[in-house]
């Protein structure tokens, strides 16, 4: 039997934030948090999927002549639909397994445990999952797969198709890659790109705050390109003053820790302004009242991606930043137990032999064996 498990992070964007949808450049760190995928060789030329974290036990496919997937019920084919898109892109250009495959699709890092419940963290858990589903389903149909342009750019396109076309795809960025990165979406005639970041920048002090809400990320981006078909020179006037510090964000980087704390604010000033033209809930209840806490401490807070649910604080030392945390405390705010993670997606494949398992990895910079 053959086991093969690929894993992939999740993201913070911490710059770029909605500009990114009009060619800025993002800044973006991939989180430790991880989506995962197990395959295991099966008898057969079926394909049973398990998904707990979407209440799927167990369901069932089989491969056609095209090498696509068909589902044995409408329900499966309705809650898979990303499996599907990824399994039958890749079977377009020939690099899908050919069935006889048990997998395990786990979500679960992409979760927390709250008060009121269980509440999805807003870190981009499909795009991990695109990535990590789509490296482990290259190496089963027995071919390389390494985090290049190329793969960024069929990935970013699948995951949008999935999404209906309205994302940027910097959440598939930073699942390939790892690390710290700055990003641009592909516009017309171009490909999406990016490259590594440093981060932080020099003396900076950062803080990953969730305000224990749950943002629907497509209710956002629908609602922001309802308003733009309604309110074009609004949309113009505050997309362009958010690109326009999003462009800064890479010059920023390599500058002064002040500097760069003074970006931030002023990028979530602008998002601010952006969220009163268009009706947007882009600050939570929370993330208003530690914006205000961090201003006092001398830091700087944003919301993160669509907004509303993670927020980053920024300082230009530690003492600032152990003010807003001991401010955050006593307003019964809180921090999340995130960290970068340097490593962008993995995978490990398992021989087994008489009993006993051989591995080969391959993850950042390699192809699998």
């Amino acid at each position: 039997m053959t086991r093969i498990q690929a894993s992939a992070p999740g993201k913070l964007v911490l710059l770029g934030d909605y500009a990114v949808l009009d060619g800025a450049p993002a800044l973006v760190v991939a989180m430790n948090r991880r989506a995962r995928v197990i395959l295991d060789s099966a008898d057969g030329a079926g394909v049973e999927v398990a998904a707990p974290d979407l209440g799927i036990t167990s369901a069932s496919a089989s491969v056609d002549a095209a090498g696509k997937l068909e589902w044995n019920t409408v329900a499966d084919a309705a809650r898979l639909g990303l499996v599907t898109q990824v399994w039958n892109a890749l079977a377009g250009i020939g690099l899908a397994p050919r069935g006889g495959l048990d997998f395990t699709l786990d979500t679960s890092g992409f979760f927390a445990a709250t008060p009121t419940g269980r509440r999805k963290l807003g870190l981009g858990s499909s795009a991990a999952l695109t990535v990590a589903l789509a490296a482990a389903l290259v190496r089963a149909s027995g071919q390389g797969f390494a985090p290049t342009p190329a793969w960024l750019a069929r990935l970013v396109a699948w995951h949008g198709a999935w999404q209906g076309g309205r994302g940027s795809g910097v959440d598939i960025a930073a699942s390939l890659a790892g690390g710290a990165l700055t990003y641009r979406r592909g516009m017309p005639g171009a490909a999406p790109a990016s490259s590594s970041a440093s981060w932080p920048p020099a003396g900076a002090q950062c803080l990953f705050v969730w305000s224990q809400e749950a943002v629907s990320t497509a209710g956002q981006l629908a609602h922001l390109a309802a308003w733009r078909q309604t309110h074009a020179a609004d949309y113009a006037a505050r997309m362009g003053e958010l690109c326009q510090l999003a462009g800064s964000a890479p010059t920023a980087l390599h500058g002064d820790a002040a500097g760069f704390v003074a970006l931030v604010a002023a990028y979530a000033a602008a998002l601010s302004r952006l969220e009163r033209a268009s009706g947007l809930a882009i600050f939570s209840p929370a993330q208003r009242e530690l914006a205000a806490l961090a201003a006092h401490a001398g830091a700087a807070f944003k919301p993160c991606g669509a907004g509303g649910d993670f927020g980053v604080v920024v300082a230009d030392g530690a003492p600032q930043l152990e003010r807003v945390r001991r401010a955050m405390m006593a307003a019964g705010l809180h921090a999340e137990g995130l960290a970068v993670d340097p490593q962008g997606v993995q995978c490990d494949v398992s021989f087994m032999h008489s009993g006993s398992p051989s591995h080969g990895a391959a993850g950042q910079g390699g192809d699998f064996p």
